[in-house]
């Protein structure tokens, strides 16, 4: 157990000051109320958390005014580190003012609108008091100042000149960051430390971090970092919430034995004795290796508990502390980066969408931090009341520290008492009459509660793509190989939990989710509908127009509202949200035109959602023509009037990807760089980034060697094995050699395959332009280019480039991808290969002439982007030529339309 520090001479006369103080203050109607900081006078010298004396607005100190710091007059009053200690406290109180005093001088400082602390007032009465015997010799001399300097600071308040600060704000807006951006790297390197000589707590980070790490991108990189800030918000949240509810809860007033002689175990030991009595489980349980804080750290956890158990807690109004409750979530998840958690607003028309009873129980089996089942507690409050909505809301997750916040989130002033339905499982293990235990926090009674069956399961699943799937998810998965045969095990994680969550759902339950929208475009994606298909009719889909959701994350994201099947559902109904979700916040008539549009299968205003419903046969016509899921949230049907018109791509193109091979220094040479031999040397292209004409050169020189170094040396090609030799003794970046990285079977380490020579190519992620280019003569292309090469038996290449080119051939790229968060547009040599286009034998040789001809204006311009292409009048009548060709020119405009409809809403993230 640590000592404490006690400066007894210095603090001993803290206490004394604001002894005389509050004596001053009692005689005098000043705007200050009470001063304090006896009991959080700092015992671990600068620091300290908190100010040595604080002034008060009101008696229960709930309005914080001004920080004072303290020295003997052997510190100068210009000391550096006294000064800034003084300034840092005030930042962490979120006061813009603050006093220094030795005895022998008081500095008062105030920031300016520049964050910087200026001197505003000094006082030098007492300049004669200059040794610690001195401030004992002067005593009535510092007195009589310090009731000058309590009237004239006085009225820099009354004048409004100086801010204060309320500590319910403080505590959910200040304190907690400070607390975290103060010590998150002191606990990873102490942490880091430990786990030198206990390999234990390495592996056990590691494996935290690796089903994690996707929820911290591009917050935090370091694992131990990202471990740490769990641990402290973890301790935080801890101590702020037993001091914040144990006005309404005797049992957590044990948090007031915490003190400066408590150590980390015997902390945890309190909190877990307050659970016992009280629940708050998923609050006050530790997490692993929550003892492992270093002193300096622990002293600050420490301060903010005496702070707060000397403080205006017990005193603040309920509606402070709902704002205080609320507020701290709030500051959690921002803290935590929280890229994937769910904005308040899209959880609440999640929910209105979902749920059909408001008297059923209603589940979040991946509830994170708590959003949607707290959004939903808020819902049913005002149907059912408050004690039956906290009744029929629960909600687990598979990790310890987001139910912290959860439980926090799901908690009001008037519902301290009321068992919270939340706890620690795993979404893809849940099963009907499984027993739940929870303590009731009115008498400690242990609750054994039996899982229900429920009217609605509401979720944002986890973003997790398959190759990150957890070890322990992936095994689950494989022990159920209905669903791990059916999704070939390649489908993200989200799949597997909607199609195991049926089991606890009532005959026409609502299973209600978010979701990312890789499934909107890919072949798992297409397995994945086939299978929910089996078990829920697809009521609605639901995506943004405008904007992406999450806004910290390059993920787009749909809702998909799922009915257990009972009987068939005819129709599947597809919604574009016009509005982004900030406008729809903002105007609770957009927020009604979407849920009752949705509830009632109709679009009530075009301008706010659009609605595109298919019957089951539609539906399965146009998925048979490999259109992406993305295509059907706008208006295609025109397609099944034409598709007699079409062909599959792979029937008059062989598709292949570029070579992927890796080590590009290797394998695309810079030109006069080296002396490689001729015949080795082929004509590349890289990209497609920098294509201007749909007629193409292929500019850049690829090393395609299929020959042996011996075969090499007989042929006397020096140059090639000159260049083979640089790259033999190199490495990659983790020190693996080469010839060992780059080996794959039937191939030399250094040769790259050229049989794949394409005669069109497009581009792998187009965003603006979407075109097919030709080769001046057929060439080679790398990885980031797809490839074709016409077959035998459709061998006009002039018709096929014209076709290639066509407003169709645009329509059906577009609609065989989906969008990704930067608004790309994700498409594959499989998508292409797959999708369709206007068969070249169905035109005659007339208007094949027709067609070229008109093609030429389009071939000798730049390449514009598809609105530019669309509105351009050579591209209006060379499309018109080709649908006058087929008979199809009365659809157009349907093209046109369902084209630019796709491609406005993908690229509308990126403005997002």
């Amino acid at each position: 157990m640590r000592k404490t520090i006690v400066r007894k001479n210095e603090r001993s006369w803290a206490i004394d000051l604001i002894t005389v103080a509050n004596q001053i203050l009692t005689k005098n109607n000043l705007f200050i109320k009470k001063v304090g900081g006896e009991s959080t006078i700092s015992t671990n010298e600068s620091k300290s958390m908190f100010p040595d004396v604080i002034l008060y607005g009101d008696l229960e100190q709930t309005i914080i005014l001004q920080g004072w710091e303290l020295k003997m007059p052997d510190v100068a009053i210009e000391d550096e580190a006294f000064v800034k200690d003084a300034q840092r406290k005030a930042r962490a109180l979120n006061l813009n003012s603050c006093l220094i005093w030795n005895f022998t001088y008081a500095v008062l400082y105030v920031k300016d609108e520049n964050d910087k602390f200026n001197i505003v007032k000094q006082w030098n009465d007492t300049n004669f008091i200059h040794t610690r015997e001195d401030v004992f010799l002067y005593r009535k001399e510092w007195e009589s100042l310090l009731e000058n300097i309590l009237f004239e600071v006085n009225e820099y308040f009354l004048s409004g000149t100086f801010r204060n600060c309320n500590i319910g704000e403080l505590i959910s807006e200040q304190l907690i960051t400070e607390l975290l951006v103060r010590n998150k790297k002191i606990v990873s390197e102490f942490l880091r430390s430990k786990a030198v000589s206990n390999s234990t707590i390495d592996a056990y980070i590691s494996s935290w971090w690796s089903e994690l790490k996707d929820e911290y991108d591009g917050d935090e990189e370091d694992m131990y970092l990202a471990f740490s800030k769990n641990l402290i918000l973890n301790w935080t949240n801890k101590i702020i919430f037993a001091h914040l509810i144990k006005k309404y809860n005797n049992d957590a007033k044990l948090v007031d034995l915490i003190d400066y002689e408590t150590s980390p175990d015997e902390a945890n030991k309190i909190f877990n004795d307050i659970t016992t009595k009280c629940d708050f489980y998923n609050i006050f349980s530790p997490l692993e290796y929550s003892e492992l804080i270093p002193e300096i750290v622990w002293n600050d956890f420490l301060d903010l508990s005496t702070f707060l158990k000397e403080n205006g807690i017990l005193n603040i109004e309920q509606s402070t502390l709902q704002f205080t409750l609320e507020n701290t979530i709030n500051v959690n998840k921002r803290l935590l980066n929280g890229q994937f958690t769910t904005p308040e607003e899209l959880a609440k028309i999640l929910i209105r969408l979902s749920v059909r009873n408001w008297n059923d129980n209603i589940l979040d089996c991946c509830c994170g931090t708590g959003t949607i089942p707290n959004m939903a507690i808020r819902l049913k409050e005002e149907k059912i009341g408050l004690e039956k909505a906290i009744e029929t809301v629960w909600a687990c997750d598979k990790y310890q520290y987001p139910l912290q916040v959860a439980n926090i989130s799901m908690t009001r002033y008037n519902s301290i008492n009321i068992p919270n339905r939340l706890f620690k499982h795993n979404a893809l293990t849940l099963r009907e009459d499984e027993l739940i235990r929870i303590v009731n926090p009115k008498d400690g009674t242990m609750m054994n509660l039996k899982l229900p069956t429920f009217g609605a399961i509401i979720a944002n699943l986890p973003f997790i793509k398959a190759e990150n799937i957890p070890i322990d998810d992936k095994k689950i998965i494989e022990n159920c190989p209905y669903y791990f045969v059916l999704l070939d095990g390649r489908a993200d994680l989200y799949s597997y939990i909607a199609l195991k969550v049926k089991d606890i759902l009532k005959e026409n339950g609502i299973l209600g989710i978010i979701t990312s929208n890789s499934w909107l475009g890919t072949s798992t994606g297409k397995k994945f509908v086939d299978n929910i298909l089996l078990d829920y009719n697809i009521e609605q889909v639901h995506i943004s127009g405008k904007g992406k959701w999450f806004k910290n994350a390059d993920v787009v994201a749909t809702i998909l509202i799922l009915k257990k099947k009972n009987v068939d559902n005819d129709r599947l109904n597809f919604y574009l949200w016009k509005k982004d979700l900030k406008e729809i916040e903002n105007n609770i008539e957009y927020e009604t035109c979407i849920i009752n549009s949705a509830l009632l299968g109709k679009s009530l205003d075009n301008n706010v959602i659009e609605l595109n419903s298919y019957s089951l046969n539609e539906f399965n016509i146009l998925t048979n023509l490999n259109l992406s899921y993305n295509a059907f949230f706008h208006k295609i049907k025109w397609i099944i009037d034409i598709k007699d018109k079409l062909i599959k791509v792979d029937k008059v193109f062989e598709v292949f990807r570029g070579s992927r091979r890796g080590w590009d220094s290797l394998f695309y040479p810079k030109s006069g760089e080296h002396r490689i031999e001729k015949k080795y040397i082929k004509k590349v292209l890289i990209n497609a980034r920098n294509i201007e004409y749909l007629d193409a050169v292929a500019d850049n020189e690829a090393f395609c060697c299929d020959k042996s170094m011996e075969v090499l040396k007989m042929e006397n090609s020096l140059g090639t094995i000159e260049w083979i030799k640089k790259f033999e003794n190199q490495t990659n970046s983790v020190g693996k050699p080469l010839p060992e990285v780059l080996s794959t079977k039937d191939c030399y380490w250094y040769q790259l395959k050229d049989k794949e020579i394409a005669e069109f190519f497009t581009g792998m992620n187009p965003e603006k332009r979407i075109f097919f280019a030709k080769f001046d003569t057929p060439s080679f292309v790398n990885q980031r280019l797809i490839g074709l090469k016409q077959r035998k038996e459709y061998n006009d290449i002039e018709l096929n480039f014209a076709l290639l080119n066509s407003i169709l051939m645009m329509f059906f790229i577009e609609a065989s991808g989906f969008g990704r968060g930067l608004g790309v547009l994700d498409i594959s040599k499989d998508s292409i290969s797959n999708c369709y286009m206007i068969n070249p034998k169905l035109i005659n040789n007339a208007d094949r002439e027709k067609i070229l001809n008109s093609f030429k204006k389009i071939r000798n311009r730049k390449i514009l982007s598809t609105e530019d292409e669309l509105n351009d009048p050579d591209r209006i009548e060379f499309e018109q030529t080709i649908f006058s060709s087929l008979n199809i020119s009365c659809y157009y405009e349907n093209v046109k339309e369902s084209l630019l409809s796709m491609q406005r809403k993908r690229l509308s993230v990126k403005n997002n």
